[in-house]
């Protein structure tokens, strides 16, 4: 198994903003609370009037299943393996204490009545959706409703106004819409959640409103619109271990200045995204604000993201604040403070026309305390990257430094025109594949989806990003506290500051602690030293503000080889404790073997 253990090697003024930054998500907090052994009470859908005929509705069903024996707690409302169909919408509200249990393939009728969402979840707390066979899915069949433009345009899953919940283990396909939509939740934990979708705007893998405390990770999405997009209110989210494929990329918006009463502004805080694995998509990430309102209205700010690794993206960093070209009314805009971005390898398509930075921010709200680092990353076409930056003050590449009052107007463009010392061509992954089609069927298996059900085992990560191995015993007492298993290896992301490590040089063994942390790492002795980079860069701009001069700082690694039996690390962990991580490169000769532009708000 391969594990991604990470450890930034920065200065430590670096270190301190990243640690600021990033959000605090108590792992052992999120998801069902209650244990499946304690909802023993099975309401088996065939029981209240289902057929696994692939005609008959099953949403009567399930919500007479839910009524008359689940919505009381210590129930699991059960749908066996077999082929179901659904033609109007469950709306299941309040209730507490149960398991939605789907082992078998729910179709929606391209006629069907739906309300805007196939199934929903609302003002419901200590619930588990999940499939134990991997074979629960919904199939939104929104290849027909896009040749006809009428029928249903439904979202296959939402989750409103809830607490302590979890989804895993569940595949969602080719919704007319959005196919995961998380509204003013919290506690709330996703994994293992497998997205296909066309090759067309408007089919959002997750959209997310985290009222506090959310947990997303190991997610696999094909789509052209956002991977997973944190919309505003979002307080406290970790989402790691992501993979988009050509998707739309991850985001946070679109967020809205102009036209918000008092109360509603924007507030997006304390967002952590890191390992995220992009091919071919339109960029990594996107945070993008309309202008509006007056001064500094709302806010996105003390966040992090690092460890992105893309693989012929259009765009690799993209902030705009006049997001769909709109420049009025200029009078103000949604706040970006405090953000920090770090150690994103791979390339971008054309380095000329869209470096890996690119922002835009706001003439009358400037960008303010951006951190810049470690952004190894070169072109497919072209022989020069060009990083812009347009009133950003902070530090790294074409952010500015000032301490006049108020900040100035400026843009600057920074030219590279020799790759990084630190950068190493991407190899195209096995999971990367072509994009569906937005009139043919998607198919539902195959390929086989990266994880395997949480009955074959749980994979347990804490907030540092650490893991844990455990066996099939514990998968019930792993999926009530939030923990989930993974037996699926991912790519490392590329770093100047690691040896090279293969995968049969990793041997990985530990175990959970409720009161303790402690970890080991040997790998012997390690030196890193300072030095220039050997790009060649030239600075343009324009303005009166202090420009900016490129000079990343690299750091070349001298280790002794690496072998499983001199790198090894044992150890325990929990979430009220960090633990010790490594950072491990990504491969450059293998990948795991495991087979929109436009714009859309969460309503």
């Amino acid at each position: 198994m391969f594990i991604n253990i990470f450890q930034a090697v920065v200065p430590a003024i670096l270190f301190s903003a990243i640690a600021q930054a990033a959000a605090q998500v108590d792992t052992s907090a999120v998801g069902a609370k209650t244990p499946l052994s304690s909802k023993s009470t099975v309401c088996n859908v065939l029981d209240y009037g289902a057929v696994a005929d692939n005609k008959t509705d099953i949403g009567p069903a399930i919500l007479k299943a839910f009524s008359d024996c689940a919505s009381g707690g210590g129930a699991t409302i059960y749908i066996p393996p077999g082929s179901y169909s659904i033609a109007t919408g469950v709306v299941l509200n309040k209730g507490s204490a149960y398991a939605l249990q789907i082992d078998g393939l729910i179709t929606l009728t391209a006629d069907g009545s739906f309300s805007g969402n196939a199934i929903v979840i609302e003002n419901a707390s200590d619930v588990e959706v999940f499939s134990s066979n991997g074979l629960g899915a919904i199939n939104g069949q929104g290849y027909i409703t896009r040749q006809t433009s009428s029928g249903q345009n439904a979202r296959l899953f939402r989750f409103i106004s809830c607490s302590d919940v979890s989804i895993h283990d569940i595949i969602l396909v080719d919704s007319p819409t959005f196919h995961l939509v998380l509204n003013e939740v919290s506690n709330f934990e996703a994994y293992h959640i497998t997205i296909r979708a066309p090759s067309i705007g408007g089919t959002d893998g997750i959209d997310l409103i985290c009222t506090d405390n959310c947990y997303l990770h190991h997610i696999e999405v094909t789509n052209r619109d956002e991977c997973i997009s944190v919309k505003s209110p979002s307080n406290n989210v970790l989402i790691e271990e992501i993979y988009c494929n050509q998707s739309g990329g991850m985001s946070i918006g679109s967020l809205t200045a102009d036209d918000v009463a008092a109360g509603d502004e924007a507030a997006v805080s304390n967002i952590t995204m890191r390992n995220v694995y992009i091919y071919q998509c339109t960029q990594m990430l996107m945070i993008k604000t309309f202008p509006g309102g007056t001064g500094a209205v709302g806010y996105v700010k003390d966040s992090l993201f690092e460890n992105f690794w893309a693989y012929d993206t259009t765009y690799g960093l993209d902030i705009d604040q006049y997001w769909e070209s709109h420049t009025t009314p200029d009078t103000g805009a949604v706040a970006l403070s405090s953000l920090t971005f770090n150690n994103w390898t791979g390339n971008v398509d054309n380095g000329v026309s869209r470096g890996p930075i690119v922002i835009r921010g706001s003439d009358v709200v400037p960008i303010t305390d951006i951190t810049l680092t470690n952004f190894d990353m070169w072109t497919v076409n072209e022989n020069k990257i060009l990083n812009q930056c347009k009133n950003v003050y902070g530090t790294g590449y074409c952010a500015a430094t000032s301490t006049a009052s108020p900040l100035a107007t400026f843009t600057t463009t920074v030219t590279t025109t020799s790759t990084p010392s630190a950068y190493t061509s991407p190899t195209s992954p096995a999971w990367g594949v072509a994009g569906y089609g937005t009139t043919d069927p998607i198919p539902v298996y195959t390929p086989a989806p990266f994880w395997s059900p949480a009955s074959a085992g749980v994979r347990s990560a804490s907030a540092t990003g650490a893991s844990t191995i455990t066996t099939a015993s514990s998968v019930e007492a792993a999926q009530t506290t939030g923990a989930s298993t993974d037996s699926s290896p991912s790519p490392a992301i590329a770093s100047s500051t690691s040896p090279a490590v293969t995968k049969a040089a990793v041997a990985v063994s530990a175990s959970t602690n409720s009161s303790s942390s402690v970890a080991s790492m040997s790998t012997g002795t390690s030196s890193y030293t300072s030095a220039e980079s050997s790009s060649t860069e030239e600075s343009s701009s324009s303005g009166d503000a202090a420009i900016p001069t490129e000079s990343s700082l690299a750091f070349s690694a001298s280790q002794p080889s690496v072998t499983e039996s001199t790198l090894s690390w044992t150890g325990s962990q929990t979430t009220n404790h960090p633990t010790i991580s490594f950072n491990l490169p990504l491969p450059t000769s293998s990948t795991p073997p495991y087979t929109g532009d436009d714009d859309y708000a969460c309503e």
